[in-house]
């Protein structure tokens, strides 16, 4: 401040100039907005960070690496665990069963234990058991690892579900299964929504000395070297009854320590099915593969004759009745430029296959080549 002195020697006060009114109303206001707009960011900077805690601690806990799914190609589903350890007693291996067991059941019929898939032969005779004759409000639910869960004698529809699906999710996460628990069953109706899993023909396996060998984890088809490794070290230790069922994008799925090579062989199949969307295939059964793994070619995929583009529409039946004829030994099938196939049947090795079908075929067409050997497409390595 600088003050100006007087005619007669005194100063004048400094004069302190004020705000205008309209700036204290100004400044009034400010600090009020300034606060509502930190206090705004502060709540959608938590809410989204309790969000993604709730969304992280509700996501399924990754299997160990033996129970995953495993792929060679892109996965249909996310991974998921694909084994449950029904029993832990050893078994005597035995061959698929070749007369028809009930099959799974759709939405709206009765419950039948005896059909209900996924699950071991012993939970079947529980449910039949504990279950059907139940009074009450119940239910009944289940998981494709097998987990299940039930609730008898509730007050209610609602109070039964809910608890049978809490038991089956509580027990399917204690083995860090991230398969989720659906209701199966309410009252004695079928109520699951994705109906039967997709199931090859029977028989499911077909024991032919002629083609069987040890089961060697770097020899299983079109799944991943890194698949081929899990299995290396969890499949071969695993305990027996056992089977690998492979779909056939590379996913495959196998149970452990079952009461049998049947019950191990279905639960397979019914849990790859429902996984691919499409029939899968038993490769393995405890230590021995039981279908001919290419050797001389690179697997792709499975074969089915009676669809398949490159083979001339009017000979696909025709092949197809004879490589289903031909029950034993190593069957290959060669194209030609005109779709007509020739086959090798009945072989004593996968070469002599080879060699028979190339013949056969360039009697009737050219520029043959080899499409399938055994149930798997192949190519070139």
């Amino acid at each position: 401040m600088v003050t100006m002195r007087r005619p007669d020697g005194s100063y004048a006060p400094p004069q302190v100039k004020t705000p205008p009114a309209k700036a204290k109303v100004r400044l009034n206001w400010l600090w009020p907005l300034a606060a509502t707009v930190v206090s705004i960011a502060a709540i959608g900077v938590g809410g989204f960070l309790y969000l993604t805690k709730l969304e992280m601690a509700n996501r399924p806990k990754e299997a160990p690496p033996e129970k995953q799914a495993s792929s060679s190609a892109s996965p249909v589903t996310a991974p998921h665990i694909v084994t449950s350890i029904a029993s832990t007693k050893p078994a005597s291996t035995t061959s698929a069963p070749t007369t028809s067991l009930p099959s799974p059941q759709a939405a709206g019929e009765k419950i039948a234990p005896a059909s209900v898939p996924f699950i071991s032969e012993r939970a079947r005779r529980e449910l039949a058991r504990d279950y059907v004759p139940a009074a009450g409000f119940k239910a009944f639910a289940l998981n494709t690892s097998g987990f299940v869960g039930s609730s008898a004698g509730q007050p209610s529809e609602d109070v039964a579900k809910n608890g049978a699906l809490d038991q089956c999710s509580r027990r399917a996460d204690a083995a860090q299964s991230p398969r989720k628990c659906e209701v199966y069953a309410v009252g004695d109706t079928v109520v699951y929504p994705h109906g039967p899993p997709p199931m090859p023909p029977e028989p499911w396996v077909r024991h032919d000395a002629a083609i069987e060998r040890p089961f060697v984890a770097k020899d299983m088809p079109l799944v991943r070297d890194q698949s081929r490794e899990r299995l290396e070290k969890s499949y071969l230790s695993a305990k027996k009854s056992k089977s690998i069922a492979l779909a056939p994008g590379g996913q495959f799925f196998y149970y452990p320590g079952s009461d049998s090579a049947e019950e191990s062989a279905r639960r397979t199949l019914e849990s790859c099915g429902a996984v691919a969307g499409v029939p899968c295939m038993i490769v393995a059964v405890d230590d021995v593969f039981v279908v001919t793994v290419p050797g001389l070619m690179k697997t792709t995929g499975f074969f089915h004759a009676a669809t398949h583009s490159s083979i001339a529409a009017d000979a696909r039946d025709d092949l197809a009745r004879k490589l289903d004829e031909a029950s034993t030994g190593w069957n290959a099938v060669a194209v030609g430029t005109s779709g007509r196939p020739g086959v090798g049947l009945k072989a004593a090795s996968e070469q002599n296959a080879v060699n028979d079908a190339l013949g056969n075929c360039a009697k009737r067409d050219s520029d043959c080549h080899v499409i399938a050997i055994g149930p798997f497409l192949v190519g070139p390595n």
